[in-house]
């Protein structure tokens, strides 16, 4: 198969980097003699940090200020590197052509850095090109043995240089002024064809992985068949179908040290992967965006100073970037295990490492001591290391101690360690003092951070002031505005960026002064105003929705998917797009800036953690009443609209109309049949002909290409057409399950909901098992329930009799003892014994949990005296544990056994009270009378004793 295929690839084309090194070659010849030199200077292939060292390098250069968007070229700069470090290997007739694609892409940047405007309209270019670009994990495996996808990838990278030619011609235009003056408002059109052809490219690449993966499934099925015949024995058979097939040993041993090769990256793959999976670069490259060049203080402009200095790969910068919204993030073991990736190079990953992360995966209750042993093995094979940790103070004091203990252990604090950077809130300063005696702090009401203030207000005034969002009368007023905030921040660059978003707002010089005369003291104040602004523009409907959303939302939402979302009603029958909001792009303008859209993904989100939570905690005062909601109604609401948009009308159309198969398709019997010597190829495929052997091997390579897009074009196809038209259908169809988690009969789209979880739909995703109809008895079902707290579908199976009583009691068991009030409500709908509920009462006494005890004696069916595995009963648990409302609570039913004795120290609820030096339990079980101040427990010890023994003089008396 795969000599097969090579034979007719290369008829097709000499080399499948022909066009790309046409592409190199033309670029060159519009270069200087200068630009010339300096890209055959590039002899190296670029390293795993090539992009971060070079995009910084970019932010530091002098030419430039204001903001950073470098970053801006991160994503094409990162495919390009990836595809440079692969195709060394495979092109060896010029094997310089990988250095030269790298620095090609590398000198078209160099070159537009010279010209501010220009280099800015070419950054949003390449930013744009980022969607088109190959996902290098997706072709990694399969390049070396695709000659086709080498084609398509080499193709796609050709189309790249030849649009970075045509901006170096641009660029050295003698008209160059008018250029500058006025090409970066027509940018888009000048390189309309270009950005075309990189589109239609990338739309190849991704066609060819699809088929490239057929034929690797193909091969490897085949290869498994022949490997079970050659054992079996029937070696004459075998040597029979080999010469009839028309494959030799060779093939076989081809086949076979293909598969190795794909074992091993995938092997290394795996590894990294369940090291860590957690994308560090996203939260990191919207720090740089939001950052100034002048403010060096902060954790970003550190990091992109030491890229910009890197001296080589073993120097190692490793960063965290916590997300306030992502619980994922704020984990201590997520954080490291991130750090020891970013230090690891799968291409250079050593045996000793790879052995090690082995182990690590093979023990599942390796924890961050194991951690912590793999990067000290990392630390020891480094020159230098640094670690930048920012917003500490986002994460709970449990993991931020997790994370602080492990840092101490690597010992930088005695420099025998790494570099680590810290960043936080000052309130954290004795915390790290504890931890890290050593360490140097910069305070933010230190002189320096008030200079990077002053340099952040005039920087960020002078931007405003040329974007003519502030417009001044009299210019004295910059001065004045820059002198208030800068005096007044504090340390609070978030403050300074509202402030002159308010000041922007006003309309004249009178009313400027008048807001720097009142500056609000704090960010309660400041979001407030900016809400009285949505208000006063009469954005505030939008503004609620999107609020909402963005509060609940499972995962980032694009503009285009929250402009769909909000226009949909409960209930609606079809998609009216006449409803969708337009010049959805103003979206943070609408909202004051408290929402923030990335420049890349076009995803919307809070503007910063404090803005989420003065949003959630909902902000006092009538007039902000459209502002406020409750999380679990917006939840709820979100899930009604997913609901309701799934069964649009339209949908339901388009999936009638698409052909489904008769029956199952087999696409390995298919090949099998299509590479035959008696198979007939259908005259209603086109370019098929068994006239010439030549012809035949084309209709086998075409063949696996119609067997590699059939059920693609079928179902896949039709899903792509329709999430390009709806937006929210990704979203909703992934999410939709997790947004309806406390549906009810009382819900609006309560029935289409459970004909959605019954019957099935073919649009609407499903996180458990895949089974062919509903089963209220599948114990998977039942156990994706009980654990993502889904109580909709919890109460649909369990009114389905898929609960059975033994399931009741373990489950009312469990989560009394983690106090879920609502899982347990679901669960006494149904039928439930004496025993379940006495169950619960135990575990929620000994948990401490009031509202369940509250819950299950209010149902009264609760035996309060049984007693459970060791010999407690809830008044003991509650008394022995101090839970002095519950004792309350259970002495208050009159029903309570108050001097009944564990069954294994013999200890009343007065003795455990007494023991534990508890006076108020103690007065309370006095008070009833009936309380046996003399009751002896097995070593014959009274509750006055007890008292005596640990000195609870209180309880004495």
């Amino acid at each position: 198969m795969v000599s097969t295929v090579a034979s007719q690839s290369s008829r097709v084309s000499l080399s499948p980097a022909k066009q790309l090194n046409q592409a190199v070659d033309d670029f060159q010849r519009i270069l200087t003699e200068d630009q010339r030199t300096e890209l055959k200077n590039i002899k190296s292939i670029p390293d795993a940090d090539a992009v971060l060292v070079f995009t910084a390098q970019l932010d530091s250069s002098q030419r430039r200020r204001g903001r950073s968007i470098a970053t801006r070229l991160h994503s094409v700069l990162q495919s390009v590197r990836e595809f440079s470090a692969v195709i060394d290997t495979f092109v060896s007739s010029h094997p310089e052509i990988a250095a030269l694609v790298w620095g090609s892409v590398k000198l078209t940047i160099q070159i537009v850095l010279n010209f501010t405007s220009y280099y800015e309209a070419c950054s949003n270019l390449f930013l744009g090109l980022a969607l088109h670009c190959p996902r290098f994990a997706e072709y990694q495996v399969l390049y070396p043995n695709s000659v086709r996808l080498q084609a398509a990838l080499c193709n796609f990278h050709a189309s790249l240089i030849q649009f970075c030619k045509h901006i170096v011609e641009a660029a050295q235009r003698p008209w160059k002024t008018q250029l500058l003056n006025a090409l970066w408002q027509s940018f888009e059109q000048e390189f309309k064809s270009d950005i075309g052809m990189i589109q239609r490219c990338g739309d190849e690449v991704r066609e060819e992985i699809g088929l490239a993966k057929a034929q690797a499934d193909f091969q490897d099925q085949e290869l498994q068949k022949k490997e079970r015949e050659a054992a079996s024995g029937h070696r004459l058979k075998l040597r029979d179908l080999l010469s009839r097939t028309g494959h030799d040993l060779e093939t076989i041993k081809g086949w076979q040290l293909q598969q190795e090769d794909k074992r091993r990256s995938e092997r290394r793959r795996q590894l990294l992967d369940f090291l860590s999976s957690y994308d560090h670069l996203p939260p990191f490259k919207r720090a740089c965006k939001e950052r100034h060049c002048e403010i060096p203080t902060s954790s970003a402009s550190a990091i992109t100073q030491l890229f910009a200095c890197k001296g080589n790969s073993n120097e190692i910068v490793t960063f965290f970037f916590p997300q306030f919204n992502d619980p994922q993030s704020l984990c201590a073991e997520t954080v490291i295990r991130s750090i020891i990736r970013q230090s690891l190079d799968p291409v250079t990953l050593s045996e000793e490492m790879e052995a090690k992360l082995v182990e690590i995966r093979q023990n599942p209750t390796a924890g961050i001591d194991a951690l912590t042993v793999l990067l000290q093995q990392r630390l020891a094979q480094s020159e230098r290391f640094f670690i930048f940790i920012d917003a500490l103070d986002e994460f709970e004091p449990r993991e931020r101690r997790s994370l602080l203990d492990f840092i101490v252990s690597l010992g930088p604090a005695a420099g025998l360690g790494p570099k680590v950077f810290l960043a936080g809130r000052d309130s954290l300063s004795g915390e790290l003092q504890d931890k890290l005696p050593g360490i140097e702090r910069i305070s933010m009401a230190s002189a320096e951070a008030k200079t990077d203030i002053a340099a952040y207000v005039k920087e960020t005034l002078q931007e405003r002031v040329d974007n003519r969002d502030l417009v001044v009368g009299d210019q004295s007023l910059i001065s004045d505005i820059e002198e208030a905030l800068t005096n007044h921040a504090d340390g609070m660059f978030l403050w300074v960026t509202f402030l002159i978003n308010e000041l922007c707002a006003q309309h004249c010089d009178a009313d400027i002064r008048n807001a720097i005369g009142c500056l609000p003291s704090t960010l309660t104040e400041t979001f407030s105003r900016a809400l009285l602004r949505i208000i006063s523009r009469r954005n505030a409907s939008v503004a609620a929705k999107v609020f909402s959303w963005v509060a609940i939302a499972k995962r980032y939402l694009t503009l285009d998917e929250i402009r769909e979302a909000i226009s949909i009603e409960i209930g609606q029958l079809y998609s009216m797009p006449e409803r969708l909001i337009n010049g959805i792009d103003q979206l943070p303008s609408w909202c004051e800036n408290l929402v923030h859209v990335d420049e890349e993904l076009k995803t919307v989100q809070f503007a910063h953690q404090a803005v989420h939570k003065f949003i959630i905690e909902r902000p006092t005062g009538p007039q902000f009443g459209d502002f406020r909601f409750n999380l679990q109604d917006a939840d709820h609401h979100a899930g009604e609209i997913c609901v309701t948009y799934l069964n649009f009308n339209e949908f339901k159309t388009t999936l009638t109309r698409r052909p489904q198969p008769i029956k199952p398709v087999d696409p390995v019997a298919m090949a099998r049949l299509a590479l035959s010597p008696h198979f007939k190829v259908p005259s209603t495929i086109p370019g098929f002909s068994l006239s010439s052997r030549h012809q035949k091997s084309k209709a086998e390579v075409d063949v696996v290409r119609v067997l590699s897009s059939y059920n693609r074009e079928d179902g896949e196809g039709s899903r792509r057409r329709l999430e390009r038209s709806h937006p929210f259908l990704e979203y909703a169809s992934t999410y939709w399950i997790s947004h309806t988690s406390r549906f009810r009969k009382d819900s609006a789209t309560w029935y289409l909901w459970h004909r959605m979880i019954t019957c099935g739909h073919d649009l609407a995703k499903r996180p458990w098992p895949e089974q062919q109809e509903f089963d209220a008895l599948d114990p998977d079902l039942l156990a994706w329930s009980l654990q993502s707290r889904h109580y909709a579908l919890i109460r649909l199976i369990e009114g389905c009799g898929g609960i059975s009583e033994l399931n009741t009691c373990d489950t009312v068991w469990s989560f009394a003892g983690q106090g879920d009030i609502e899982l347990l409500d679901v669960l006494l709908e149904g039928n439930y014994s004496l025993h379940t509920t006495a169950v619960a009462l135990q575990k929620a006494s000994e948990g401490g949990h009031f509202e369940i005890v509250e819950r299950l004696l209010a149902t009264g069916k609760v035996d309060i005296n049984v007693k459970d595995d060791n010999g407690q009963t809830p008044l003991l648990w509650a008394a022995r544990n101090r839970h002095e409302a519950i004792v309350r609570l259970l002495l208050a039913t009159g029903k309570v056994d108050i001097d009944v004795k564990d069954d294994i120290f013999g200890l009343t609820p007065l003795s455990w009270a007494a023991c534990n030096g508890h006076e108020a339990v103690t007065s309370m079980l006095l008070a009833t009378g009936k309380a046996d101040i003399d009751a002896k427990e097995i070593n014959g010890w009274t509750p006055l004793l007890w008292a005596a023994r640990n000195r609870h003089e209180a309880i004495e008396r």
